[in-house]
């Protein structure tokens, strides 16, 4: 009995240990570890192109008959070539055709309203031609009309036919109509008259060109530095002609004695070099050179005017030896009417001038860092701002499955400048949006600061983001994204130019740096930190990596260090709980951005709050996508090219689903973001349907929602590979 027994554990140990190196090897290999019941060991791909434009096919069947001349030449004495690969990205992906506003039916004729440019409309007033040549109509029932009580759409929707009477008036569900209508839903929607300003160039940018001057006059940039203690100091360097003056001064608010000696020999050595009449003293007092800086210490006591003896940062009235309030705020510049005289800067107020610098009158603030609007990011899930996929519809269900705080898609700042509407809409936030902000790109400080005056000044935002880690070509061959890390003068330009315009956090995402093997995040934190920025957030990954090997948290454990006491958060391949916990503790950051983790499961926000693994079924996924579809109907609307939209974005958002391997399927977990599974059954229809990697499965999930795709239609997948089933 014994000797079976032993038998039994040998081969129980020894069918363990075959596993164990199974699962290595798949492990090696980059191949997710699957149960061997789910396997599809038939499987062979298939190339399937009936979704793909011409170009595609062509240029797929070219890559294939080179394949077969590779092996007919492997057969020669000449060295063997490069095979070609079916693999990679669809760089020239093509445009969608949007409808033509002859095409469309006027906005007025469907609101039952009267247009008021009669036959000059450059849309079309025909209801009856309109609605022939018009898709048919999708079978359901209409999101927005069972929400809200009312669809804007009126006919042009394409599931009218719940809300639209046989004589084409729309209907209305009167008591879900009053207990809606007064809800605003979403914010941050442009008006009409501010993208008029804008495109006509009659928006005041006063505070942003008064920065942008400084630039252009090449002062030397004005930033905060921290002292041992944390306490945030404003530097300034005031320029002075120095032919007519010879100073060169340097305050600091802690040297508040010294600061206020510098302005005062500044502003009477300029008022002598423009022929004012001065005292003799005063012209002694122009010959003293006095710079004071940081490490300076400030004089035991100094004699001010008015009288008043300031000793050790105590103020004191000479003649009743009583403790005076010596109030010292930095100036604003709305408040300030500038005037240059022979290349000085100074202001005048009324009829008397005063030195530009962080000692001014009383009525004259300027917002100090320390009493900015405070957002706390600790130990908070930050879902990333996601180029095209990251829209409001998408934003809603990462809110509702977990997600604190939000980011809008990455927007060009010139684009905003023109007025242009479809960048504007990236910057639309939902109710449900608590902590939101916006990420601005732009290769130089004017554009960026003057985008981040009209953000604050007219939108709803709980911060703004610098993107300085974006590694397309197409944006760092600008001098945009990850390229602004390589250029310090300019990225103390735009960090400086926007904390000088804003009154909320100011926050940036970079990575480690350009090129693999030379990082400089760490080297650029603490400089952004003194310049004005509250949060960072660095991707494990140079610009040169991509998304190609494992992002390094040893190294964002660095940067959290070089840049205390700024929170710093970390991103780059959690895709599961346990992901975050090993990142949180490797790194010691004070928070996790997710980005491909949430595009792949949106309920890892849910998982990583529960501690859990969850086993979602295909049903509950399905739910997901539906809910999608249902805020895109919403969001684009439901007529043919809000349709049209929204049936691509979803395209776009199941490139990503596909990737998810349910936790039921795996012989251990949890699934890491860089393992690829093989073919694989799922446990019932559904969910091999949802596994599928081929973009026509995609297409077929979209026509459960959003009804046949019309004649001609077309989707060109991010990936080559996404062409095989």
């Amino acid at each position: 009995m014994e000797g079976v027994r032993t038998v039994k554990r040998s081969e129980d140990e020894e069918e363990k240990s075959l596993r164990c190196h199974e699962m290595a090897a798949k492990a090696k290999s980059g191949m997710a570890a699957i149960k061997h019941e789910f396997i599809d060991i038939n499987y062979k791909p298939r190339l399937v192109t009936a979704y793909l434009p011409e170009s595609a096919v062509d240029e797929i069947q070219h890559i294939i008959s080179l394949q077969e001349a590779v092996g007919k030449d492997d057969q020669t004495l000449e060295p063997p070539s490069k095979k070609p690969r079916l693999k990679g990205r669809n760089k020239k992906r093509p445009i969608e055709r949007r409808l033509l506003a002859s095409e469309k039916l006027c906005p007025n004729i469907v609101g039952g309203r009267i247009c008021s440019f009669g036959e000059k409309c450059k849309f079309s007033h025909d209801v009856k031609k309109f609605l022939e040549s018009r898709p048919h109509s999708i079978d359901g029932k209409c999101y927005v009309f069972e929400m809200y009580g009312k669809c804007p759409f009126g006919v042009t929707c394409l599931f009218a036919d719940q809300h639209i009477q046989i004589d084409s008036v729309n209907e209305t569900q009167l008591e879900t109509e009053k207990t809606t209508n007064d809800q605003p839903r979403v914010k941050n929607v442009i008006s009409k008259d501010l993208q008029i300003r804008l495109r006509k160039k009659e928006y005041n940018f006063k505070r942003a060109n008064h920065i942008i001057k400084q630039f252009h006059d090449k002062p030397n940039v004005r930033s905060t530095k921290r002292t041992d203690d944390g306490l945030s100091v404003a530097t300034t360097t005031v320029p002075v002609n120095q032919q007519q003056c010879g100073l060169n001064m340097v305050f600091t608010n802690t040297n508040l004695i010294d600061a206020k000696k510098c302005l005062d020999l500044q502003l009477q050595c300029c008022l002598s070099s423009t022929g004012n009449q001065t005292t003799d003293a005063e012209l002694n007092r122009n010959d003293a050179k006095l710079e004071c800086n940081v490490d300076s210490k400030p004089p035991q006591a100094c004699l001010l005017k008015d009288d008043i003896l300031i000793q050790e940062g105590n103020s004191v009235d000479k003649k009743t030896d009583e403790p005076v309030e010596f109030n010292m705020q930095q100036s604003t510049d709305d408040e300030i009417l500038s005037q240059e005289i022979k290349g000085t800067n100074v202001a005048v107020k009324g009829n008397h001038p005063i030195a530009v610098g962080c000692i001014s009158d009383e009525d004259i603030i300027k917002l100090r860092r320390e009493e900015r609007k405070k957002v706390d990011f600790k130990d908070k899930l930050y879902l990333a701002p996601l180029t095209t996929v990251g829209n409001l519809p998408f934003r809603r269900i990462c809110r509702r499955l977990g997600a604190d705080v939000t980011c809008g898609e990455m927007v060009m700042s010139s684009n905003l400048l023109q007025g242009q509407a479809s960048e504007w809409a990236l910057l639309k936030r939902h109710e449900s949006e608590t902590l939101f902000g916006v990420q601005l790109c732009a290769s130089y400080s004017d554009s960026m600061t003057r985008a981040a005056q009209v953000v604050v000044d007219t939108m709803e935002v709980d911060f703004i983001d610098v993107n300085l880690g974006c590694p397309i070509d197409l944006v760092v061959q600008k001098g945009e994204g990850c390229a602004v890390m390589g250029r310090l003068g300019r990225l103390e330009q735009i960090v400086y130019g926007l904390s000088s315009v804003m009154d909320i956090p100011l926050t940036v995402k970079m990575r480690t740096g350009l090129f693999e093997g030379k990082n400089i995040a760490h080297t650029l934190l603490p400089k952004v930190r003194d310049w004005g920025v509250s949060m960072a957030t660095v991707h494990g990954r140079s610009r040169e990596q991509r998304y190609t090997k494992l992002a390094d948290w040893n190294y964002i454990r660095s940067c959290v260090d070089a840049a205390r006491p700024m929170q710093i958060f970390g991103n780059g391949d959690v895709l599961s709980y346990l992901d975050y916990n090993n990142a949180m503790n490797q790194s010691g950051a004070d928070g996790c951005m997710i980005a491909r983790g949430a595009l792949i499961k949106p309920w890892l926000f849910t998982e990583i709050k529960e501690q859990r693994h969850w086993d979602i079924s295909a049903s509950e996924r399905l739910e997901i996508i539906k809910e999608y579809v249902n805020y895109g109907l919403e969001h684009w609307g439901s007529d043919q090219q809000g349709v049209a939209s929204t049936r691509r974005f979803l395209l776009e958002w199941l490139s990503f689903v596909y990737r998810y391997i349910p936790v039921g399927i795996l012989e251990h977990v949890p699934q890491r973001i860089n393992e690829k599974p093989p073919h694989y059954f799922g446990r019932n229809d559904l969910e091999t349907l949802l596994a599928s990697p081929n973009c026509a499965d995609w297409i077929k999930i979209s026509e459960m929602f959003l009804g046949p795709v019309p004649t001609g239609f077309t989707f060109l997948p991010k990936h080559r590979a996404n062409a095989y089933q």
